[in-house]
């Protein structure tokens, strides 16, 4: 299949423990890896266990230059990313985003997060600035939502409007996305 002409986002993760195993440890960092090398961007992963580690660890990503996608791998439920032992709602997760992350695109690579009423995700929109935010309104199965993943970082990559890409998106992937719950919300 013939790529489509590339508007190189360059990916920022944060990623949390997914269980208590440190020594073989799951993580989606081999999936960015991947995603990284078909589509020739760069990415930055840091972990992200306590909300003190996301509230700096988003502020060192405000100055990266040529990044559009933040990444956000934890467990989750509504409203809520679920960090090794603390949680952040979206409210604060927009707070400690501030404005450095205008006209990104933003994936919550969690279970549930965005199973919340739809204004609560426009107040984050409106508060962060972000051109969309992608993810997933039930519990999902870990290598389900990664696939995902994988494949939504590699499509971001040849879409400058993500209305059209959230639209072909889910045609191309109708089966997947009503298995995973996933969303988009764009301007």
């Amino acid at each position: 299949m013939a790529r489509l002409p590339t508007y190189q986002k360059n990916i920022a993760c944060l990623e949390s423990l997914w269980d208590a195993d440190i020594e073989n440890r799951l993580s989606v960092r081999p999936i960015l890896k991947l995603a990284s090398m078909m589509n020739n961007v760069k990415f930055t992963y840091l972990t992200c266990n306590t909300r003190e580690e996301m509230k700096y660890n988003l502020e060192k990503l405000k100055n990266l230059r040529g990044y559009g996608i933040l990444y956000l791998a934890f467990h989750g439920k509504p409203g809520v990313l679920l960090l090794d032992e603390s949680s952040v709602d979206l409210e604060t997760l927009a707070a400690f985003m501030g404005r450095g992350f205008v006209d990104w695109v933003v994936h919550f690579g969690s279970c549930s997060t965005i199973d919340v009423e739809r204004y609560r995700i426009r107040n984050f929109m409106n508060a962060t600035g972000v051109s969309m935010v992608l993810g997933y309104k039930k519990d999902v199965d870990w290598i389900e939502s990664t696939v995902t993943d994988l494949l939504l970082l590699d499509w971001l990559q040849s879409y400058k409007n993500m209305k059209s890409l959230w639209k072909r998106f889910r045609e191309r992937y109708r089966e997947l996305v009503a298995r995973t719950g996933l969303m988009a919300f764009h301007r």
